[in-house]
């Protein structure tokens, strides 16, 4: 846990921490906001976290206008229920970067985001970077009966290769493995 200090500013880093729950003690302390994947639990929640964060690492106020401003075209119309949380991050750690800041994304394997501002730094970035890629995928395979299926496994598992529709129990998968319908892949979290 010791690169979660990419998220405290110099003047954090002796606050102490639940050693047993790190990453909780980080959302209370209001180094990390935690957002669902359907959306903010209220309009402006991710700007005024980093509006906070921001400040704490010492710049400029005016960075903030920026990350306004990448937010609210980032929040455009037409998005599917999900997309909208990933582009507001990546609009918003665009918007960061000419301070020398990013935002960073703890995965944990479900459907929330916690996030975090840092010092965008090769290390910090390959390490909590927002793009950086899951290490689960998810399969979906849609039955016929309009049932969706869904695994979550780690990208050095087999994709799935039989099984049943949880809705209606027909099975999915031929003889050989192959999905009777076409699944999506794509990654989790």
């Amino acid at each position: 846990m010791n690169e979660l200090a990419y998220f405290l500013a110099t003047a954090e880093r002796g606050f102490v921490l639940d050693v047993d729950d790190v990453v909780d003690s980080l959302i209370r302390e209001g180094v990390l906001l935690q957002i669902d994947w359907s959306g903010e639990d209220r309009p402006g929640q991710v700007v005024q976290f980093v509006a906070g964060r921001v400040e704490a690492f010492g710049k400029d106020r005016g960075i903030v206008a920026a990350v306004e401003s990448a937010a609210g075209e980032a929040d455009g119309a037409g998005m599917e229920r999900g997309e909208h949380v990933p582009a507001l991050l990546r609009a918003v750690d665009d918007a960061l970067a000419v301070a020398g800041l990013a935002l960073g994304e703890l995965r944990s394997g479900d459907d929330t985001y916690r996030v975090g501002v840092m010092r965008r730094t090769r290390a910090s970035s390959r390490a909590w970077g927002v793009d950086r890629p899951s290490p689960e995928l998810l399969y979906t395979v849609v039955c016929p009966c309009g049932g969706m299926n869904v695994w979550q496994l780690p990208r050095t598992e087999a994709k799935p290769a039989d099984g049943e529709c949880d809705s209606c129990g027909l099975n999915l998968f031929d003889s050989a493995g192959t999905p009777i319908v076409s699944m999506a892949v794509e990654n989790a979290g």
